[in-house]
């Protein structure tokens, strides 16, 4: 009867035993699967806000906005104004609408790029003069492009910080 009781002994052990590797397997599948999801929607999130600030450095350097004359109205806050463009023609900036651009109240720029919820920085910079606008912002949903512009006939780099 004393050898029955220690069989009892031992199979109620392999169970625990077997139940914390079990539980040791769970953690470790729910942990994993928790990590590659949230790199995954942290991926989706920069590719995300990586094409919002491709268009918007799109709709900069290759069109005049809608209307093309926008940067005459110094009343921004207006609807006539719907689509802020900063080009003569594809990539060539133009000074004045640059200027109109700079002038611009930050979130008026922010509701004209259809950007309220991100914040921007823009730099256009060639060898002789910078201009910036909005806010620095340097972490890691932080997205920046640069593009290659002409600006009073000299090559410039524009770059465009998009942070959601």
């Amino acid at each position: 009867m004393l050898t029955h009781h220690k069989k009892g002994q031992v199979a109620v052990l392999d169970l625990f035993i077997a139940a914390v590797i079990f539980g040791i397997i769970v953690a470790t599948v729910m942990f994993t699967w928790n990590s590659y999801n949230n790199k995954i929607n942290d991926r989706i999130e920069y590719n995300t806000n990586l094409m919002r600030a491709y268009h918007v450095t799109d709709l900069l350097t290759k069109y005049p906005g809608k209307p093309s004359y926008w940067e005459r109205d110094f009343d921004f806050n207006n609807d006539t104004v719907t689509i802020l463009g900063l080009a003569k023609s594809d990539r060539v900036i133009d000074p004045k609408k640059l200027s109109g651009f700079l002038l611009m109240n930050y979130t008026v720029a922010k509701s004209k790029l259809d950007i309220n919820n991100y914040e921007f920085y823009f730099k256009l910079e060639n060898d002789d003069v910078t201009y910036e606008k909005g806010l620095k912002i340097n972490d890691s949903s932080t997205v920046a492009i640069r593009r290659l512009v002409i600006y009073n006939e000299t090559e410039a780099n524009l770059d465009f910080w998009l942070q959601g």
